[in-house]
């Protein structure tokens, strides 16, 4: 078989493949299981959000996908190529958007997509064709002979590291935090860039620390902790299942206990301690999480450390299974 044949066998095997498909994935570093036995699958053409605390294991999980680890059992495929067994497929197919810049500074804008793209094997005009899409795509086509991106605002530097990932046209695109410290202008640009390129049939992973953002781009959500993806799904429907109003107090020890005692006699409502200490209860009606908090204030603890009354939303869905505020840890 020649290598086109490959590639079309290829491409046709990829037609009724899913985007991504983890089986059992369990990674370890040293004694810390950072990776716990995940499974995960997701559809070409999705835009899905992965969140997680820090140190769930999603930076594990994305490393383990674009080749960078090796998981330590399970199976991980790309367009059902499997990444252990055939990584430069895999990189065909695959775009990483990494959260740290990976761009050469005293480079120019042109100059660095020209250098990655000929990493890819681009040359002549086919690498010019293509650098000059990734700078309009991105916005940047009136800086591209600029020299020294390292003078380029914080914004500008996210969008060509982006731009950069786009060169060989990939089917799958994992950005890891891509809108950390960036400006309104530059956030917008990146937004309407992914929904164009996911209006065209690419299939988008989009970690953040911004919930915002994954209510505003994305379809599907999956939510990461302790190494194992504990809800996946539609975004309306993880928030049917879970969407709460949820209450956190930090209360004194004494404080705590006679509120514990009281939330006893309310089987309505769910109730945790979490690991840091705070009360989190939730229940589906907001007015009775008010009702609540307005007795244990009135009774129990009229000067809490903390009190936060939050309605349903992605936020509260994330801390309700978690226990933790995404940026908190």
């Amino acid at each position: 078989m020649t290598t086109a044949q490959e590639a079309m066998a290829g491409c046709a095997a990829s037609e009724s493949a899913a985007a991504l498909e983890l089986s059992g994935i369990v990674k370890s570093f040293d004694h810390v299981r950072a990776v716990d036995g995940t499974s995960w699958t997701v559809q070409q053409g999705d835009f899905v959000g992965l969140l997680g605390p820090n140190g769930a294991g999603k930076t594990t999980l994305i490393s383990i996908i674009a080749g960078l680890v090796k998981g330590d059992s399970g199976q991980a495929r790309v367009l059902g190529i499997d990444i252990a067994e055939e990584p430069n497929r895999v990189k065909g197919v695959l775009g990483v958007v990494p959260q740290d810049l990976a761009i050469y500074p005293e480079l120019g804008a042109r100059e660095n997509l020209q250098f990655f793209g000929a990493m890819y094997g681009l040359r002549g005009q086919e690498l010019k064709d293509r650098v000059a899409d990734a700078l309009r795509r991105v916005g940047l086509e009136d800086r591209a002979a600029r020299p020294a991106v390292g003078k380029f605002s914080g914004g500008q530097k996210r969008r060509l590291n982006i731009a950069a990932a786009l060169l060989h046209r990939p089917q799958v695109l994992i950005l890891d935090e891509p809108t950390v410290g960036i400006d309104p202008q530059s956030r917008n640009y990146i937004f309407d860039t992914l929904r164009e390129l996911n209006s065209e049939g690419m299939t988008i992973v989009y970690v953040t620390h911004y919930m915002q953002e994954v209510e505003a781009l994305c379809r599907t959500v999956a939510i990461v902790d302790h190494g194992r993806i504990i809800e996946e799904g539609s975004l309306d429907g993880v928030l049917a299942r879970h969407g709460t109003s949820l209450v956190r107090l930090t209360l004194h020890a004494e404080e705590q206990r006679r509120a514990l005692a009281l939330l006893e006699k309310h089987p309505g409502v769910t109730y945790r301690v979490t690991d840091d200490g705070v009360l989190q209860l939730s229940t589906r009606v907001l007015q009775d999480a008010v009702d609540l908090v307005t007795t244990i204030l009135k009774d129990i603890a009229p000067n809490p450390e903390t009190c936060q009354i939050l309605p349903p939303s992605l936020e509260t869905v994330f801390i309700g299974l978690t226990g933790n505020q995404l940026r908190d840890v």
